[in-house]
């Protein structure tokens, strides 16, 4: 079975999930804001502090205007940790050591200044539980601290692990790092050292005639389709190494969450079929269909990628396979066919995915086709999964005429 996954950059997406953490965190800041607003009143009520506490206990000289300062950073460090998912690296540490250096400033006042400690004791009644949040905060802020350093670490030997196993000169490539696993190759994000375009680079997952056999039949055929929906092959090439350098695009119909509305997803198989009937034009079938070799731009537009088991006219190379929960019955078989009626069935099975969630045959009673635009649909979805190739649409000309009356 061969499969291609190009999934969208996780590294890149932004969690919207509340935690523990952001909890805790702007909890501690509003609690010392109040606190804040106490001593702002201080100058007001109680002048400077001056008389408490005079020469007893004091090894630290109390400023009531530093008081202030901390208890503000403390404010302003617990608001930034709030939101430290969306921060860069240095910001996060820059963060997390102001919040100890901080903290341990503030114990100290508490701890080693009987004027600071009477005065806020006078203002806060809960004196002694500021010195928990204290620790608290320090707490916070060493495993902000200690947490970043060891993701980055580990991060930073997954890629120097990752980028060891890239088997093209790291000369053309940046910001290297695999992103899925077909059968006979692996997926790579990459960014071209010389212009910086983002670009996916397919190489070999071993070394055998298959392997070889495949990547030649990919290449000789994907070379010649140039098309809006079809993905484009940016680059090829079979010794030393074989790769293959396709645009990148930043997700797949696979990723979508199905179902989906009958509207956007007659979309994406009209751009399919408009794929497929410039790729049949020339000879070409494509013989394994599915959502993840659909890719989508940031738009939507979808695009056919991956032909490693693409027949052609042209072809000097036998090269089969398939996926079992697309394949049609055909290709089941023990001498596997694949022809332009295989590629229709497979289109209907992508349709129905899309507009019920499953992968399987409808039986008609769905909610999606009691609608007479559902309707129109089933009977299209039924006839290009005919299990006989000679009952489904002869051409995918027929079925784009007929996804033109939905």
């Amino acid at each position: 079975m061969k499969t291609t996954i190009f999934p969208a950059d996780k590294s890149q997406k932004k969690t919207n999930s509340v935690t523990l953490l952001q909890i805790l965190n702007l909890a501690l800041a509003i609690l010392y804001l109040t606190i804040e607003l106490f001593l702002v009143s201080v100058p007001q009520s109680h002048g400077h502090g001056v008389g408490m506490g005079h020469g007893v206990g004091n090894t630290l000289t109390f400023s009531l205007p530093l008081f202030l300062i901390l208890f503000l950073l403390m404010i302003l460090c617990h608001l930034i940790s709030v939101f430290q998912n969306r921060l860069q690296v240095r910001f996060i540490l820059g963060t997390g050591l102001g919040q100890v250096i901080t903290a341990t400033l503030l114990s100290g006042l508490l701890l080693f200044s009987r004027q600071s400690f009477n005065l806020l004791q006078i203002e806060y009644p809960y004196t002694n539980l500021v010195l928990i949040f204290f620790t608290v905060s320090l707490i916070l802020g060493v495993y902000m601290v200690i947490g970043k350093v060891r993701e980055e670490y580990g991060n930073e030997r997954e890629r120097d692990r990752n980028i060891s196993s890239f088997p093209l000169p790291k000369n053309r490539y940046r910001n290297i790092r695999p992103i899925g696993e077909g059968g006979v190759g692996t997926i790579w994000y990459a960014e071209r050292i010389g212009d910086g375009t983002p670009v996916v680079v397919k190489v070999p997952r071993k070394e055998d005639e298959m392997t070889g056999l495949s990547f030649m039949q990919e290449i000789s055929i994907w070379k010649y389709l140039q098309h809006p929906h079809i993905a484009t092959l940016l680059s090829a090439n079979i010794l030393p190494v074989p790769y293959l350098e396709i645009e990148y695009l930043p997700g797949s119909v696979a990723d979508l969450k199905t179902p989906i509305s009958v509207e956007q997803a007659v979309l994406i198989i009209q751009g399919l079929v408009s794929a497929l009937l410039y790729a049949h034009g020339r000879g070409v079938t494509h013989c394994d269909i599915k959502p993840t070799n659909i890719l989508l731009t940031y738009e939507g537009i979808p695009k056919l990628t991956d032909w490693g088991l693409a027949r052609s006219g042209r072809d000097r190379w036998s090269v089969s396979g398939f996926s079992p929960t697309y394949a049609a019955p055909e290709q089941r078989q023990m001498n596997s066919e694949c022809t332009a009626t295989t590629d229709i069935w497979q289109v209907g099975m992508v349709c129905v995915e899309l507009i019920t969630g499953r992968t399987e045959i409808p039986a008609g009673d769905e909610e999606v086709f009691q609608t007479q635009k559902g309707q129109v649909l089933l009977s299209i979805i039924q006839k290009c999964l005919a299990s006989d190739p000679a009952r489904r649409y002869q051409s995918v000309q027929e079925l784009s005429d007929d996804l033109g009356i939905v």
